[in-house]
């Protein structure tokens, strides 16, 4: 088991030795800490009323966010949401404004953004936009700023985002999706085949991968059917 300071402020769901399991929201507490106020000189993790000592744990697993959103089933929040993507990637509010803006209200089509919230906080989010600034305007639509906040990652969080994102754009009948990133190895693990190399707005060769429904990979890998 790791340190039980790397939970310090993060949701979790502990299972102890002697089968009882506990979730919320923990705060670590250092071996100096507990000695000096319970005089047990051993790391633990709070749990509201409940102090659990790290030799009492069985288990510990992160908890992800509860749920993924459409923006455009949540416009009341849009102004936050647009000040989110803006400051997780340090650019101007104005570049996510219409975007957002244009999603809201639409049943279908394209732009979509999607967020996952954890409480009443925004911790992760990304964008189904027509053309992630690059030269292939035949690979579209294109998912776009990924963004998971630090502290929510390392519990699968992209993967639970992207495949929910996925399901979505397939019930509005976008089977196909195109993806532009630097990462190598990442997004292979949440389904994602990598393409090849494409050319940026920039000028920078980035990575392309597709990630296609079950539904359309079944149609496209189905034997064809004999004809009289």
């Amino acid at each position: 088991m790791r340190k039980l300071v790397k939970y310090d402020n993060t949701t979790v769901k502990v299972t102890c030795k002697n089968g009882e399991v506990i979730t919320g929201a923990c705060v670590w507490d250092s071996p100096d800490y507990n000695y000096h106020e319970y005089g047990v000189d051993e790391e633990s993790l709070r749990i509201g009323e409940y102090v659990i000592y790290r030799s009492l744990i069985r288990k510990i697993e992160l908890i992800r966010a509860e749920a993924c959103i459409p923006v455009r089933d949540w416009p009341e929040a849009r102004e936050e949401i647009i000040e989110w993507f803006a400051d997780r990637w340090g650019l101007p509010v104005d570049i996510y404004r219409k975007s957002i803006t244009a999603c809201i209200g639409t049943e279908g089509g394209i732009p979509q953004w999607y967020v996952a919230i954890h409480g009443s906080r925004i911790v992760a989010g990304c964008g189904v936009i027509e053309n992630d600034f690059h030269e292939r305007k035949d690979l579209t639509p294109n998912v776009c700023a990924v963004y998971v906040d630090e502290d929510f990652r390392g519990q699968g969080l992209a993967g639970f985002l992207l495949q929910f994102v996925c399901d979505d754009m397939a019930a509005l009948g976008y089977d196909t999706l195109y993806l532009l990133t630097d990462h190598a190895g990442f997004y292979e693990k949440y389904g994602w085949e990598y393409m090849y190399a494409v050319r940026g707005d920039d000028g920078c060769l980035s990575r392309m991968y597709v990630h296609r429904s079950k539904k359309n990979s079944d149609e496209s890998t189905a034997p064809a059917k004999e004809t009289s």
